[in-house]
């Protein structure tokens, strides 16, 4: 299995989901302490099968260099892109990922499962590329703001498109840290039981 993990959109929907700033959520004003639990997040993805290929893609915001070394500890291929000198915001991450897939679809002959961490619908296109050449894709987001693009995934393509929400394994997969990086809310031992996959 090939896990493709777009770490910006992951960590904007579990914010979303944490508190999305309209009130509600499953830990209203706790946005900015929320964390991601990466090893957790690899361990379910993979979710015990063998990982053959496994890249994340993000931006270099300051100061963010001890987050990327803990994903790249997981056994991720982490791939950094810079942002825009003067917007700040990213560019080329969305791409740098969608090349990544697509070399996976060429390079390998027979077809695998893809996991994709996202909730971005912008991905679409790729993921029927895959299902078209007879891959498995699960896509695996927080449901909160969670592209209805890549829902639609689940049907059809004879049951090798899944879509996974991971707010049942919210406090699973998420942790909260105050300013000060001390840990106020650990995750939970991870549980796989109920995972979907294809």
């Amino acid at each position: 299995m090939h896990i493709f993990w777009d770490n910006s959109n992951l960590f904007a929907r579990a914010q979303d989901t944490c508190d999305p700033r309209k009130g509600g959520g499953l830990e209203p004003n706790q946005r900015l302490a929320l964390r991601l639990e990466f090893a957790a997040l690899f361990d379910f993805a993979a979710c015990g099968r063998t990982v053959e290929k496994a890249v994340a893609l993000g931006s270099v915001p300051p100061g963010l260099a001890a987050i990327w070394a803990r994903l790249g500890d997981t056994g991720l291929i982490v791939d950094l892109q810079e942002r825009g000198a003067t917007s700040g915001k990213e560019q080329g991450v969305d791409q740098a990922l969608q090349l990544e897939m697509m070399r996976s679809l060429v390079d390998r002959d027979t077809p695998a499962v893809a996991v994709l961490l996202t909730g971005d619908g912008g991905f679409r296109a790729d993921v029927d590329r895959l299902l078209a050449r007879g891959w498995g894709v699960e896509v695996l987001s927080f449901s909160n703001g969670f592209s209805p693009k890549l829902r639609k995934i689940s049907v059809g393509h004879g049951g090798r498109g899944k879509y996974v929400a991971l707010d049942p394994w919210y406090d699973q997969l998420t942790y909260l840290q105050d300013t000060g990086w001390k840990v106020v809310r650990p995750a939970k031992p991870l549980d796989l039981a109920g995972r979907p996959k294809v």
